[in-house]
């Protein structure tokens, strides 16, 4: 019975889309050689499962969460009935049950993830908007310095969840054909990036320095500001700091922070991208002075 709820459950939960076409998947299916090897991968996984210790069957779901389909609970029960005797018959039931209970639970941990990002993101939206719940293109700079001080304010909670919210609302807006929607949120995550960048890394610098102060100065500038502001710290006749200086900063400080964040994660492509266009003003600029 436990494996009965264990395996509807699961079929319940699992109904994705297939990876391939369903052409593709056809002739996949009768390969003999692509079905053991499925059938070889799924017990490698079901074995892996029952070494386990319960508190780490989560986390075992989770890594492997595209493997567990309705082709593994139904290798489940053909174990179940090749099973020797009642008691490893019980012990793949209730190991069914579990894995069905995880993936539950981790289907309802992403979705109010996901709810979640979605009201931090209009949170700052809102602030974003005028008193009529209207975006202007450029975000009017006491709005943009508003949106500055919420996201310094909310921290490290604006995570990948909140820039993946945010690039979703923009690719909806640009299949909408709104590119004045498009560039207001481009400008949210612009304004977003140089706050998590200055905070990231402000503990390296040295208060009161030139360079702390050439940094702050540049990443309070808006991208179309950029050009200005960096020949104002390091290209006038008493810059306030040197224009290698800042640059290695850039490319090396910063750059260090950003790399050493998860790899591929969407905070770390933002940061990446918007250093990376910084950089490149700022070499222009170096280039012309040496």
């Amino acid at each position: 019975m436990l494996f009965a709820v264990a395996l509807t459950t699961a079929l319940a939960l699992h109904a994705s889309p297939r990876l391939l076409s369903p052409r593709a998947h056809a002739a996949c299916a009768r390969s003999t050689v692509c079905v053991a090897q499925a059938t070889e991968a799924q017990d490698a996984l079901i074995a892996k499962l029952r070494a386990a210790p319960l508190d780490g069957l989560t986390a075992i779901v989770a890594n492997d969460m595209k493997a567990i389909d309705q082709r593994f609970f139904l290798r489940l029960a053909e174990l179940a009935d090749a099973a020797d005797d009642e008691a490893d018959r019980d012990s793949i039931a209730e190991l069914a049950s579990s894995v069905a209970s995880s993936v539950e639970t981790l289907l309802r941990l992403a979705d109010e993830k996901i709810q979640d990002d979605g009201s931090k993101a209009q949170a700052i939206l809102q602030i974003a908007a005028s008193e009529s719940g209207e975006f202007e293109v450029p975000i009017p700079a006491e709005r943009a310095a508003a949106v500055r001080a919420a996201i310094r304010e909310r921290g490290g909670s604006l995570d990948d969840g909140f820039v993946a919210t945010i690039k979703a609302y923009m690719s909806k807006a640009d299949k909408d054909g709104m590119e004045g929607l498009v560039e207001m949120l481009r400008e949210v995550l612009q304004l977003f990036a140089a706050e998590r960048l200055l905070a990231l890394v402000e503990p390296r610098l040295e208060d009161g320095s030139g360079l702390a102060a050439a940094l702050r100065a540049v990443l309070a500038a808006k991208p179309d500001e950029w050009e200005e502001t960096l020949r104002g710290q390091v290209a006038t006749a008493e810059p306030v700091c040197g224009p290698l200086e800042l640059q290695s900063a850039l490319q090396d400080q910063m750059g260090e922070v950003v790399l050493g964040m998860p790899s591929g994660s969407a905070l770390q492509a933002l940061l990446a991208e918007y250093l990376n266009e910084l950089l490149e003003r700022t070499r222009v600029i170096v280039a012309e002075l040496a």
